[in-house]
């Protein structure tokens, strides 16, 4: 379970205020679903997708264990009038809506046995699973290979249970704007791996881009590429390992 601090916070809202890739999640996930969806987003930490979403959804159920994610987006719900989001906290994975929704959407989120399996239990239509396509941990000095569920290990799961499956890949920026140089050294302190010992301004620095931006004069460039799997749930055996 990610552990949400002050700082991870507040990074998280720099990035979605600055680069705005939520919204063009959002708009490779709503090609995929019906008019008017009733949609989980699961596992919404601070909720910047969903809020994405419901300007196109009939409602988005936003789910999150963290009081303190959803602390911030019962706020921006507020802010931007959003109000066909629905912010709760619980455990995606043992909830049972009483109406089966349209879509559910992971997000960076949830290993590929208990995605399926909490689909398959709340969802009438399609499973979207959003995932990096990327190999190396992209806040580390040197190259770390990623934990976690990238998108090879995504499809490999499924074409090893024999569920079918269409996938795509999107390319995206996803960097991160910084309000000062020691805001970059924070940033990395709080992401870096473990392994990468002390890190030094001057690691840092190389990395960065100035910007026009009075708010962020720093920005550290990210050009990636997601993977968007996509699953019905009629295809989804009732048992899963």
């Amino acid at each position: 379970m990610y552990l949400w601090t002050p700082d991870s916070i507040r990074f998280r809202i720099d990035a979605a205020e600055y680069g705005g890739f939520d919204a063009e999640i959002a708009a490779q996930v709503m090609r995929l679903l019906p008019k008017n969806a009733r949609i989980c987003d699961a596992g919404c930490g601070l909720g910047y997708l969903g809020l994405a979403l419901s300007t196109k959804c009939e409602s988005v159920t936003a789910v999150d264990t963290s009081a303190e994610a959803l602390a911030v987006l019962r706020q921006n719900i507020v802010r931007y009038g959003a109000f066909n989001i629905h912010a709760i906290q619980d455990d995606l994975f043992f909830m049972h809506p009483e109406t089966p929704y349209d879509a559910m959407v992971f997000c960076f989120f949830g290993r590929v046995g208990e995605t399926l399996r909490a689909a398959k239990a709340q969802c009438a239509g399609r499973t979207i699973m959003i995932k990096k396509n990327w190999k190396n941990h992209r806040f580390s000095l040197e190259e770390k290979p990623l934990k976690g569920y990238t998108l090879r290990h995504t499809t490999a799961e499924l074409d090893e249970m024999k569920i079918p499956y269409d996938v795509a890949t999107f390319p995206i920026e996803m960097g991160q704007p910084f309000r000062s140089l020691d805001d970059a050294l924070l940033f990395f302190q709080t992401y870096a791996e473990e392994s990468d010992g002390r890190i030094l301004p001057e690691q840092i620095r190389s990395r960065l881009v100035r910007t026009d931006s009075e708010h962020y004069p720093y920005y550290l460039p990210s050009p990636k590429t997601l993977g968007i799997v996509t699953v019905n749930t009629g295809d989804i055996p009732d048992s899963i390992e």
